[in-house]
């Protein structure tokens, strides 16, 4: 009811509009008609120029916006090629500092998804000379062993699944002890003397008792020592590995000093 009230208003001022203006003089007519040109001819062009405006405004985001994804896939692919750089570099002190015992280095081109075994395959085999139980290692500590060689690639046990006789490089502290697993890159060793004088920050190092891994090898960092009130013979040792094991991505293997690869060694001159 109030919509077809509105339509009769409408139409009734529409009606007397239209009388009022037939009533006008012609002079003022004419300047009616010309005033309600220039306002629709304004407000067209108004309009175009408001429709033009926003289409380059949406061109000029849309432009912007593909420049700021440019310049962040760039950063990106800088960042990853810096990050690269520096594991090429204490890739090369490393082998320049373990030239006194051959190694191979090789590539992470698979991982235990599920971290069941504990396991990592490189890209380094048969045709590089890798033998079974050779070590693992990364500039930054003891990785594992090899357990499976392959043609073109081998797989790797993760020290996780391993029991590493380990020693305390510290100068008058020859602590001794067994590096187990506890969680994520911190390990346990165990069976140390209660009277070792071991602090927070010290060096942990493989003893080399044991034949699968080498002397002197880094572990990690003692992050916690703990007295055992229950077991008053040996403190409680934990430490930090600093190696990544979940995102590795280069690693070397130890020739054995015993049995040298069959094949030149990738990489060496």
């Amino acid at each position: 009811m109030l919509h077809h009230n509105r339509d009769y208003i409408a139409v009734a001022l529409a009606v007397l509009l239209s009388f009022v203006l037939m009533g006008l003089p012609q002079a003022q007519k004419e300047l009616i008609a010309s005033w309600c040109r220039g306002s629709l001819w304004v407000s067209g062009q108004w309009l175009f120029s408001s429709i033009i405006e926003h289409g380059r405004s949406q061109e000029k985001t849309r432009c912007l916006l593909r420049q700021n994804v440019e310049l962040a896939l760039e950063n990106m692919r800088l960042q990853e090629a810096k990050q690269e750089n520096r594991r090429l570099r204490r890739a090369l002190l490393f082998k320049e500092r373990e030239d006194a015992q051959p190694i191979i280095p090789a590539e992470v081109i698979a991982r235990d998804a599920d971290q069941i075994f504990d396991t990592i395959t490189i890209d380094a085999g048969e045709d590089q000379g890798i033998q079974l139980d050779w070590p693992v290692v990364t500039t930054e500590g003891l990785v594992g062993h090899i357990i499976q060689v392959d043609a073109h690639s081998s797989i790797v046990q993760l020290i996780m699944r391993s029991r590493v006789s380990a020693v305390v490089q510290v100068e008058g502290v020859r602590a001794q002890g067994v590096v187990l697993w506890v969680e994520g890159s911190k390990f346990r060793l165990r069976y140390v003397d209660a009277s070792s004088e071991i602090a927070k920050g010290d060096l942990v190092v493989s003893s080399g008792l044991g034949g699968l891994f080498p002397k002197g090898i880094t572990i990690g960092k003692v992050i916690e020592v703990r007295e055992q009130e229950q077991d008053p013979l040996f403190k409680q040792v934990f430490l930090e590995s600093s190696v990544d094991f979940l995102d590795l991505e280069e690693a070397f293997v130890i020739v054995s000093e015993d049995q040298k690869p069959a094949v030149a060694v990738r990489g060496a001159h």
